[in-house]
């Protein structure tokens, strides 16, 4: 897009992004066919993973406290115990796996937990789904073993120097109550004899019953002496029969269905939409990149000249040859009726310039070759001519000569002929079935066009043509191709230059502008051809149905 300066910059409306993706449509929708494949080739070379998930619960645990309480579990160190070698180990074991090392497992396994739960939840990740659910129970039952073992052994350790305690204790009431034994038997025993049989009997029976009497008072000493610790252990192994295990297995894993990742619709429909991102993306680069003369604004701005008329694209069958003089057509489409408005519009735009500033010869030309500026001259003269102006049209690019292709006119004799020759006003005019119309031909291509076209017998012969006809329309060659527009100006009113907005950059336009303005020619507008602006989204109604009906009244 044109900018006269910095300045004048201005943010990009959404019309000029609409317009922007209308005109690199294509591009759009190569960019979401290339997402497309792109995605059908990801899905259709990923292997399928799948995550077997278990979870287990870290109940406290009086493990590692410095007396009886139980202290909750620090989550952190129990994700490292689930997902360390011990266990790692434990699962080979278990399975009876064939793996080099530990990592081969660890590595797939993850172990994630929430700070307000004391739930572990562990994943494996596996290309089968059956090995991963098998893996993951394999290393939850491991670690569930390995927490209560290791919550069992703390209470084994509480309780083993209790009882190791309480074993001499028992070892000497044992003994006691040997001994205790022993002397009741005597003591019966004495008690059944008679004094006549034994004369000390009363000192014997009251011997035992004294020594029976201490022996008890022993024994109920070590009984009271044990009595704690025996309390003591019945507290622990209270406490070790009622307790939450240190471990539990809270879900366990079921095998997976559906593989890892995002599905192959999703991963379709996301490369289509990534590339229409990406298409969409390119084409508002390439559109702030583009230097085009693209609108009427750029063009004024660049040419220094106002824009006369605007030429829609024709259909693919009217850009070349007979076809291309759409003012001569007899097609109906909308494309068409279109582009004669267009030429009608022209028509109106160069009668007003001959009416208000005396303009009685145009040149019609263009920045290069191939921008449509003899077709544009050939319709405008038609139109002009249909409107009741008497017109001649020059074929004045002595070099590719065109005009004489489009009205299938011979061209042995024509406009360098006459200007080679000591008559220049004896220049042949041709008719092509067109009332007010006439065609001088370009003749045969001359040595040095540019001089016949910047002598005085070129300017003789305008001038005799103007006292001829109501218009003349001079058909040159491209301003920057050759010199002989700059040479043909001096003879003509004025000049028209045609702007092809898929091909006329402004920095070409400016050169134009410079070249014409050396030249001194005097540049009455422009006119814009294969117009690339697209009616709004929301075209009315109307001009559709002004179309349709310009088309059936034209048949």
């Amino acid at each position: 897009m044109y900018e006269a300066n910095a300045g004048g910059k201005e943010t990009p409306g959404l019309e000029e992004y609409l317009n922007a993706i209308r005109n690199r449509k294509w591009l759009v929708l190569a960019c979401a066919l290339i997402g497309l494949g792109l995605s059908l080739l990801y899905v259709e070379s990923r292997t399928p993973t799948y995550n077997a998930e278990a979870k287990v619960v870290a109940n406290p645990t009086p493990v590692g406290s410095i007396n009886t309480a139980k202290k909750e579990a620090n989550l952190e160190e129990e994700r490292e115990k689930l997902a360390s070698f011990p266990i790692a180990d434990a699962v080979i074991d278990e399975l009876d796996l064939t793996v080099t090392s530990q990592n081969e497992l660890l590595d797939n396994l993850s172990v994630s937990f929430r700070p307000d739960s004391p739930v572990l939840t562990a994943r494996y990740e596996s290309v089968d789904p059956a090995e991963a659910q098998r893996l993951v129970n394999s290393f939850a039952r491991q670690y569930v073993d390995a927490r209560n073992a290791a919550d069992d052994a703390w209470y084994e350790g509480q309780l083993q120097p209790l009882r190791d305690r309480l074993t001499p204790l028992d070892e000497e009431r044992a003994g006691i109550d040997f001994e205790l034994a022993t002397l009741n038997a005597q003591l019966a025993e004495v008690r059944a004899t008679s004094v006549a049989a034994n004369p000390n009997r009363t000192n014997e029976i009251n011997g035992l019953i004294n020594a029976i009497a201490s022996a008890r008072a022993e024994r109920n000493r070590i009984v009271a002496e044990g009595n704690p610790v025996v309390n003591e252990i019945s507290q622990i192994e209270r406490d070790q029969a009622t307790r939450l295990a240190a471990g539990v297995i809270l879900q366990e894993a079921r095998e997976p269905t559906t593989p890892l990742g995002l599905g192959d619709n999703t991963l379709m429909v996301i490369g289509v939409l990534a590339g229409l991102i990406v298409g969409v993306i390119a084409s508002f680069v390439l559109d702030r990149l583009d230097s085009s003369a693209r609108d009427e604004g750029d063009i004024e701005l660049a040419a220094g000249t106002s824009v006369l008329g605007t030429i829609p694209r024709f259909g693919l069958g009217s850009r070349s040859g007979a076809s291309a003089v759409v003012m001569l057509s007899s097609g109906k489409s909308a494309n068409l009726q279109r582009s004669r408005e267009a030429y009608r519009r022209l028509r109106t735009s160069v009668q007003f310039l001959s009416a208000s500033g005396g303009l009685r010869s145009v040149i019609v030309t263009s920045a290069q070759p191939g921008e449509g500026k003899s077709v544009t001259a050939a319709n405008l003269a038609v139109a002009l001519a249909q409107g009741g102006t008497s017109t001649v049209l020059v074929s004045g690019d002595l070099r590719r000569p065109t005009i004489e292709e489009l009205f299938s006119v011979p061209n042995r004799n024509g406009l360098s002929n006459a200007l080679m020759s000591d008559n220049p006003s004896d220049v042949p005019l041709i008719s092509v079935g067109v009332e007010n119309l006439a065609i001088v031909p370009s003749g045969p291509s001359p040595e040095r066009p540019g001089e016949l076209l910047s002598s005085t017998q070129f300017q003789t012969l305008i001038t005799r043509l103007e006292g001829l006809y109501d218009l003349v329309i001079i058909d040159t060659p491209p301003v920057l191709a050759a010199a002989d527009t700059g040479a043909a100006s001096a003879a003509a009113d004025g000049v028209i230059v045609l702007v092809d907005t898929a091909r006329t950059d402004t920095q070409l336009l400016l050169r134009v502008r410079s070249e014409l303005d050396r030249a001194g020619a005097k540049v009455v507008g422009a006119v814009i051809n294969r117009d690339r602006s697209r009616p709004g989204l929301f075209r009315s109604r109307y001009d559709y149905s002004y179309e349709k009906a310009a088309a059936r009244s034209s048949a």
